[in-house]
C-alpha cells in the first residue's frame, strides 16, 4: 500500500486523488464529468467531492479563487497550494498521522487522553488505525494503546517514524516538540558519518532524524548495542565511542546507553544506500574499513559482484566496478545481517507496484539464484532470513545499469518519409534526441539490419511484407508519444532476447 493509503480513511484519500488529478490535467475549462467518469462517480457526487475541496482550499488560504466554475466547469488553474501542502491539511486531520505526532508530542500519552483531545471515539481510533496496524506488523513493530507508543526493535521504530512523518509533511514544518538547540548540536556532532547532509533535503531528513532521536531518548525508548556491529565499530577510530558524547548531558544516560545511542547512530549511517558521489569522505571509509575487516558482508558482495559480471554483465563487466554500486550494496548488506528482517523504506511507500518488464524478471530471477545457493553457506547464513530483500534491493541497485544505454544494444531504425522538411523536421529532432535509438534514412539493401522502418505509406508493406514497420500518421496530435512508447517497448524486448542468448 501506498503512504497515503495507509494513512487516510476512504474519503479522505478520494478527495486527495482528485486534488492529484486536478493538478495533473492543469486545465482552465476541465468538464466535471469527465473527472467523474475517470472515479467511477455520477455527476453529483463529483461535485460534492469538489465542493468539500474547495472548501478546505479556503481554510488552508482564506483569499483562495475559487475552482467550481458554471456550466458543469472546474478550473483546475485555481488551485493555489502545492499537493504537499494539501497532503500535510489532510493528514493533520487523520487519526493515524494525529496518533504518530501525539505519541511523540505528549508528556504522558494514553489513548483515553487521545480520544478526549481529539473528540473521536476509542472504537473510530481502532477502525481507522487498521492500515497502519496492518503495515507495522510486517516488520514486527505495533502499536499499544494505555500507554501510546510504537514498540519492537527501537531501531526500526525510529526509521518508521521518520517515515511516516517525513512522508506527511515532506519537509514543510518540523511537527515535533523538541529543544532546537539539542538538535543542532547532535547534527553538528554527527553530520560528518551522513552523506546526506551535503544536500539541501538531506539536511532537512537529517534534523528530523535528529529530532526523533532526541524524543524517544527523553521518553525512555533506549537502543541496544548490537554484537554484530563488532566487526565494524569495535576498535575502529572512525567509529570513536570515546569521543565528546554524542546526547546532551541533560538526558543523564549511563554509559552503557550512551555506547548504544552512539553505536545506532553509526548504524544508521549505514542503513540505506546513501551514496550517489564517488569521491564522498563517508563512501571511501566505507569501502576500507569493510574490505580490511574480516566480515560476511564483504565478501559476499565480492562473490555477487563476480557472478553479476559473469552471468548479467558480461559484455561489460567493468560497469560493475563503480565504487558507488559496492558501496550502496555494502550498507544494504550491513543492514539485512544486523536486523535479519525486512526493514522499514520509504521507497515501498511511494512507489507503486508496477508491471515488471521481462528483463527485469531477468535480472530478479539470476540474483534470486546467486541468494539460494548463498544461502546455503554457513558464513551466510542470514541470508536465510532476508533473501527476499537482498534480491529486490539489490535487483535495485543494479537495474538502471541493466537496462543503460551503455550496456544495452541501440535500437536500428530507418526513415522511409517524404523530403519535406516541414513534415521530418520534428521527428528528426525527436529521433535524434532518443540516445536508445539510432535512426537513418532507409536503405533497401540493409533490410535485415533493421529493428524498424517508419513510413508514412504503406507502400513498403505491400512490396517487403516481412519488414518490421511502424506507419506514421500526421494527423495524429500524440504521434511522438504514442512512437515512444513503442520505441521503448521494442528496446527492451530487443535487449531481453539479447540478455536470454547471452546467459
Amino acid at each position: 500500500m501506498l503512504y497515503e493509503e495507509i494513512m487516510m480513511d476512504s474519503p479522505t484519500l478520494l478527495r486527495f486523488r482528485i486534488f492529484r488529478y486536478l493538478m495533473k490535467i492543469s486545465q482552465e475549462n476541465f468538464p466535471i464529468i469527465h473527472l467523474a467518469e475517470d472515479f467511477n462517480l455520477n455527476y453529483q457526487q463529483a461535485v460534492i467531492e469538489l465542493t468539500a475541496i474547495e472548501a478546505e482550499l479556503k481554510e488552508m488560504k482564506p483569499n483562495h479563487e475559487n475552482i467550481l466554475m458554471g456550466a458543469g466547469k472546474v478550473n483546475a488553474l485555481q488551485l493555489d497550494c502545492t499537493i504537499d501542502e494539501y497532503r500535510y491539511y489532510l493528514l493533520q486531520k487523520s487519526v493515524p498521522f494525529q496518533f504518530i505526532l501525539y505519541l511523540l508530542n505528549d508528556e504522558k500519552p494514553n489513548v483515553v487522553d487521545f480520544c478526549e483531545k481529539y473528540q473521536v471515539s476509542r472504537s473510530t481510533v481502532s477502525r481507522k488505525m487498521e492500515n497502519l496496524k496492518n503495515y507495522l506488523q510486517q516488520y514486527n513493530l505495533r502499536l499499544t494503546y494505555t500507554k501510546a507508543n510504537l514498540v519492537g526493535d527501537e531501531r526500526l521504530v525510529r526509521v518508521m517514524l521518520f517515515n511516516l512523518i517525513w512522508l506527511g509533511t515532506r519537509g514543510l514544518e518540523l511537527p515535533l516538540k523538541v529543544d532546537q538547540k539539542q538538535v543542532n548540536d547532535l547534527i553538528h556532532k554527527v553530520s560528518e558519518y551522513f552523506p546526506l547532509s551535503l544536500s539541501y533535503f538531506g539536511n532537512i531528513e537529517l534534523h528530523y532524524f535528529a529530532a526523533l532521536y532526541l524524543i524517544r531518548i527523553k521518553q525512555g525508548n533506549f537502543v541496544k548495542y548490537d554484537k554484530r556491529y563488532n566487526f565494524l565499530m569495535k576498535n575502529n577510530s572512525y567509529y570513536d565511542f570515546k569521543r565528546t558524547n554524542l546526547i546532551s548531558d541533560a538526558f543523564e544516560l549511563t554509559a552503557k546507553q550512551q555506547q548504544a545511542e552512539s553505536s545506532f547512530i553509526f548504524f544508521l549511517s549505514h542503513y540505506v544506500p546513501f551514496y550517489t558521489i564517488k569521491d564522498e569522505t563517508s563512501l571511501q571509509q566505507t569501502l576500507y574499513d569493510f574490505s580490511v575487516r574480516p566480515n560476511p558482508i564483504y565478501s559476499l558482495n565480492t562473490e555477487f559482484l563476480n557472478f553479476a559480471k559473469e552471468e548479467l554483465f558480461r559484455k561489460q563487466p567493468q560497469i560493475l566496478d563503480n565504487p558507488l554500486i559496492l558501496g550502496n550494496l555494502l550498507n544494504i548488506g550491513f543492514t539485512l545481517y544486523v536486523t535479519e528482517q525486512s526493514i522499514p523504506n520509504i521507497q515501498t511507500l511511494v512507489t507503486p507496484v508496477h508491471k515488471k518488464e521481462n528483463w527485469e524478471i531477468i535480472l530478479e530471477e539470476k540474483i534470486a539464484q546467486f541468494f539460494a545457493e548463498a544461502a546455503t553457506k554457513n558464513q551466510y547464513s542470514f541470508v536465510k532470513y532476508v533473501k527476499n530483500d537482498l534480491v529486490e534491493s539489490y535487483k535495485n541497485i543494479l537495474l538502471p545499469y541493466f537496462n543503460s544505454v551503455d550496456f544495452a544494444s541501440n535500437l536500428k531504425v530507418g526513415l522511409a518519409l517524404e523530403h519535406n522538411f516541414l513534415l521530418v523536421n520534428d521527428l528528426h529532432q525527436f529521433l535524434d534526441d532518443l540516445k536508445f535509438v539510432d535512426s537513418e534514412l532507409y536503405q533497401p539493401r540493409r533490410n535485415y539490419d533493421y529493428d524498424l522502418v517508419i513510413s508514412s505509406s504503406q507502400i513498403l508493406s505491400k512490396t517487403e511484407p516481412k519488414l518490421p514497420i511502424y506507419l506514421l500518421d500526421y494527423a495524429d496530435d500524440d504521434k511522438l508519444l504514442a512512437l515512444y512508447q513503442y520505441l521503448r517497448k521494442l528496446y527492451n524486448q530487443k535487449n531481453l532476447h539479447e540478455t536470454i542468448a547471452n546467459a
